[in-house]
């Protein structure tokens, strides 16, 4: 029988500590982390969680992991990591970069999350399957969130595995009414091999026809780069990368523009 924590967070928690670190691969960019310790966070400006952080963190201990580089042992610039009370066996080595969002606008916190107190993952490919778990009132009142389906009918025309980002996908995955009537719909686009600038522009016109902003992004295996910029057929393109923007001439083979 499924108690009431597994019940709140779709599931029983994995096993944490040092051995559960090691199995599968670590979470990427927009990935969202159920924490099984959210004391264990570190704040990248130093100091302890802010009050509205622990509130929230208390009821829906939901990260979004963010684009940066993440730290192996302990981070030199922040206090000697804390052990979860609740697992003693924690040993956190590998730390995630993360953002935990607030109920207010411009609520924002970055941090550092161990690894081994992350008890669930959600990519953003796992997400619109999880539509039909929302109010009905959410899923016909929120423009970004009834287009999903729409969304995903175009996408599959190019054969490209996506996911929702954002308000939209946080809201997917922890349930918290977070989207907007004017929530614009973002989306990253898998794209491990190249794809074709005319794709890139069919896929762009027909997702500006929705009802709704649509902000996409390409996801290459060094970074992610805008469809409308890729589309646009500019001579270079901003990569982002977890050490930063880059400009390249080719996201698939970034070696700058002047390589």
């Amino acid at each position: 029988m499924r108690n009431s924590t597994e019940e709140l967070h779709d599931g029983p928690r994995r096993r944490v500590g040092a051995l559960a670190a090691l199995d599968g691969r670590l979470p990427g960019t927009h990935d969202l982390l159920l924490m099984q310790c959210p004391g264990s966070l570190r704040p990248l400006a130093g100091g302890g969680l802010p009050g509205w952080a622990r509130t929230l963190l208390r009821t829906h201990p939901w990260v979004t992991v963010g684009r940066a580089p993440s730290v192996v042992g302990t981070p030199a610039d922040l206090p000697r990591p804390q052990r979860c009370t609740r697992d003693p066996e924690a040993a956190p080595e590998h730390w995630i970069p993360v953002t935990v969002r607030g109920p207010r606008p411009g609520q924002r916190l970055d941090a550092l999350a161990p690894w081994a107190a992350v008890a669930r993952t959600l990519r953003p490919e796992q997400l619109p399957g999880r539509r039909e778990r929302l109010a009905p009132g959410r899923t016909t009142g929120i423009p970004a969130l009834a287009l999903l389906p729409e969304v995903g009918r175009l996408v599959a025309d190019h054969r490209l595995v996506w996911g929702p980002i954002g308000a939209v996908g946080y809201e997917l995955g922890t349930g918290l009414p977070v989207a907007g009537p004017l929530s614009p719909l973002r989306l990253v686009l898998r794209a491990p091999h190249p794809i074709s600038r005319r794709d890139a522009l069919q896929l762009r016109r027909a997702l500006s026809k929705l009802p709704v902003p649509v902000q996409a992004e390409l996801e290459t295996r060094y970074g992610a780069v805008q469809l409308a910029e890729y589309a646009a057929g500019v001579h270079s393109f901003t990569l982002l990368t977890p050490d930063g923007p880059r400009e390249v001439h080719d996201p698939w083979f970034p070696r700058g523009p002047s390589g």
